[in-house]
């Protein structure tokens, strides 16, 4: 008896067995694979996680790069239609009293001296002069004051006073550095001086201009580090007139060239404006072309743009050159084209705004007058215009477009546009 049951027993293993073979299943126990198998399969499963996982990982930063473009689209082309004043400090300054921007701090000046606020109006410093005719030049958180025929310049900057020059002819023109170098054109009779003085306040240098051998300057800007001069020059051209830009060097590169002259240009009409832009980055406007020039020792002509209106008023930064002039579409009373280092045009935008003045920040354009304000993005967006209820004496953007600091007579405000 027990020797049938084990008998059935085995006939009945050899016969699920046998189907077990020929379904290629696995009812009773595990087929064996080979060894090599059974890692492949595992390999496999590795593989299979690590892409599920990268997968995922790429959903997840497809979705973020998604919703960043999503809100940068829609910050670009948002378009505000009203501010609140989210603060405000008093102010009071004289009605003769004129109002710049000196870096991020306010500044305020007449014929009887200057004073520096910070955006909350709090005093940082006050500095008294006698002037007919103030000459103001800046250069970031720098600023020196010339009297126009005067002898004397005051030296200043966000933090304080910084120093006192006595020049020992009248003062024609002046220019700054961030560092408090100054460079002065003084008058002498026939003669014309180009005088640099360093951060101490002495005559580091000095060289002689002739109407026959260079023009009258007309114009003189320091590079920020005060290592470059830029000048341009008003000659006589064969019943003409013809100007010259010239670069002069202050370090070490320059003191083996004669007047320490690196270099120059000419052009057959008036160069009245001049500027650095950064250290190595220079631009200057004609009558007829807008130019560009680059190096940090001995720079040289980069981009030459015709212009084809007559410019106005020219404002910069240190990425981009804005020219207004009259809209001779029709379309607008003025127009402004914004132009980057390579004489590329970056915006024509026309606008109807009585202008005092127009700042550049980043990727925008501010243009304001007496009580009006524009914003234009350099894509060509309006972001805001509005009529705002005191008069401006002064607008400094924030961080944001959506918000800047508007400085009147007898108040600051902080500006939150909705």
């Amino acid at each position: 008896m027990m020797k049938n049951v084990a008998v059935r027993h085995r006939a009945l293993y050899v016969i699920l067995k046998f189907i077990e073979m020929y379904k290629g299943g696995n009812m009773f126990m595990k087929k064996e694979k080979p060894e090599g198998a059974k890692r492949e399969h595992y390999s496999d499963k590795i593989v299979k996680h690590r892409l599920q996982k990268l997968y995922q990982g790429a959903l997840v930063m497809v979705a973020i790069a998604a919703i960043a473009a999503a809100i940068w689209i829609t910050q670009k082309n948002r378009v505000y239609t009203e501010y609140v004043i989210t603060e405000s400090y008093d102010r009071k300054v004289s009605a003769n009293a004129r109002t710049i921007a000196l870096g991020d701090y306010i500044l305020t000046y007449s014929n009887d001296g200057a004073s520096c606020f910070d955006v909350k109006g709090k005093a940082i410093w006050n500095e008294t002069f006698e002037m007919q005719e103030p000459i103001v030049a800046r250069c970031h958180s720098a600023v020196a004051f010339g009297d126009y025929n005067g002898r004397k310049i005051f030296v200043m900057n966000t933090q304080g006073t910084m120093g006192e020059i006595a020049t020992n002819m009248p003062i024609r023109a002046l220019a700054v550095a961030e560092n408090g170098i100054v460079a002065a054109v003084l008058d002498d009779s026939d003669i014309t001086w180009i005088y640099l003085y360093n951060s101490k306040h002495e005559a580091a240098v000095r060289f002689k201009t002739t109407m026959s051998q260079f023009g009258y300057p007309i114009d003189i800007s320091l590079s920020p580090n005060g290592n470059l001069a830029m000048v341009s020059f008003l000659a006589e051209d064969e019943g003409g007139v013809k100007s010259s830009v010239a670069f002069y060097n202050f370090g070490e590169v320059g003191q083996n060239e004669v007047d320490n002259y690196m270099s120059g240009y000419d052009y057959p009409s008036v160069v009245p404006y001049v500027r650095f832009m950064t250290s190595e980055l220079a631009f200057a406007v004609a009558d007829d072309r807008l130019m560009f020039y680059e190096g940090g020792q001995k720079p040289v002509s980069k981009a030459e743009k015709l212009l084809d209106k007559e410019v106005r008023s020219v404002y910069h930064n240190d990425t981009y050159v804005a020219l207004v002039s009259y809209d001779t579409t029709g379309g607008n009373k003025y127009m402004v084209d914004v132009y980057d280092s390579t004489g590329k045009n970056c915006l024509s935008q026309g606008f109807d705004v009585e202008y005092r003045n127009v700042v550049i920040k980043g990727e925008y354009i501010y243009v304001y007058g007496e009580t009006e304000c524009c914003i234009y993005s350099l894509s060509g967006v309006e972001k805001f215009e509005g009529i705002m209820n005191e008069t401006i004496s002064l607008l400094i953007p924030g961080d944001s477009v959506s918000g800047f600091t508007l400085v009147s007579q007898d108040f600051i405000h902080d500006i939150e546009l909705k």
